[in-house]
């Protein structure tokens, strides 16, 4: 026995080893290349050097300040938000379906979810691009119903972005909010029904509320991938409507100007993570509210 205590006491104790490949993965492809960004922020660039390692907060204050920066940001913040609710309003139906719909039904709706995933984000944004064209099926539909008299230019405008954001994210929402939502007891809503509750009271004062994790995570979730992206703005938005990821490949890319690149990069990390935690506490104390006021 005395043995086998040496034998434990020599050895590693507890289990935070087993944390230490994901640490170590975090550190490498994580950590470091944020690292690289923030020292890229704080330099400088001049014409013909691409980076000289003077420490300034100048390529910030430009960021904060200059009226092209601050436009690009706001629009993109909103684009977030609009997609962001446009997929919580299209996605709660499917995900309630999907928790208590027929078996059927829940594997339809799992595979019409899933499906999109499986095809390229390059792929499907082009594949908007045909179906919202002046000639598109789309445009076609509303001539020929009369609902416009001339096609509507979806492309190249924010409106085209955010369906094409909304199609590729809404996944994102769908899925953890049906797997919230199977985890809500059918029985309180049944309870609920036999004391005289309508179905907007089932759903106000006990679906909504249990739900609200769901709610949390997907849009958490379709906030940040929006925020994120570049593939689909680029392309549905053409070169007139930029947002913060098509501004950093500009400034990286054709203007060669790092430290400017990575402080604009920066700087969408920052307002997005507030924007999240801002969200995160607000439906923590509105769901604090639900149940207080639940009898």
């Amino acid at each position: 026995m005395a043995r086998l205590a040496r034998t434990k006491r020599i050895g590693p104790t507890g289990h935070g080893w087993l944390l230490l490949p994901v640490v170590l993965v975090l550190l490498a492809f994580f950590a470091l290349p944020l690292a690289t960004v923030v020292v890229y922020s704080v330099g400088r660039s001049t014409f013909g050097q691409v980076y000289i390692p003077d420490v300034t907060l100048h390529n910030y204050v430009l960021v904060l300040t200059s009226p092209t920066h601050l436009a690009v940001l706001t629009r993109t913040l909103k684009l977030g938000l609009i997609v962001t609710a446009v997929a919580l309003i299209v996605g709660y139906p499917c995900a309630y379906l999907m928790a208590r719909g027929r078996p059927w039904l829940r594997s339809a709706l799992l595979v019409a979810v899933l499906l999109p995933l499986f095809v390229s984000v390059v792929v499907r944004a082009y594949g908007w691009e045909i179906v919202l064209g002046l000639e598109g099926p789309v445009n076609k539909l509303l001539v020929g119903l009369r609902l416009t008299d001339q096609p509507v230019k979806f492309l190249y405008s924010e409106l085209g972005i955010v369906i094409g954001l909304v199609h590729v994210y809404s996944a994102f929402m769908v899925l953890p909010l049906s797997s919230v939502l199977q985890k809500i007891d059918p029985q309180l809503e049944d309870a609920a029904r036999s004391l005289g509750a309508g179905p907007l009271t089932v759903f106000w004062r006990i679906i909504l509320p249990l739900s609200v994790p769901g709610i949390a995570a997907g849009s958490m979730l379709v906030f940040t991938l929006t925020a994120a992206a570049y593939v689909t703005p680029s392309l549905l938005g053409g070169a007139g409507i930029n947002v913060m990821t098509t501004l950093v490949v500009q400034q990286i890319k054709l203007l060669v100007d790092y430290p400017l690149g990575s402080a604009i990069a920066i700087v969408l990390v920052v307002i997005t993570l507030l924007v999240v935690g801002a969200y995160n506490g607000f439906l923590a104390s509105r769901a604090g509210v639900y149940r207080r006021a639940q009898p």
